[in-house]
């Protein structure tokens, strides 16, 4: 192999997509893979959000029993 060409192995320049048109399977797991921390973030940032709401109730719930006092 030479050094300064690129290595396109036995697939040779198809971007990763099989003969049939799919993609390859690292390129279809890695999509995939994306896909899974993209919605673990997603999912993170709605309970995060969730929690700093439920605190917020919680913090008003607790002036308003101070002031009751």
């Amino acid at each position: 192999m030479n050094a300064g060409a690129p290595n396109i192995g036995a697939a040779g320049g198809n971007n990763g997509a099989d003969f049939d048109g799919t993609e390859a399977a690292d390129e279809a797991n890695s999509q995939a893979m994306q896909q899974r921390k993209a919605f673990e973030m997603a999912l993170g940032m709605l309970a995060m959000r969730i929690v700093s709401d439920a605190q917020a109730d919680l913090d008003s719930a607790m002036d308003d029993t101070e002031e009751d006092v």
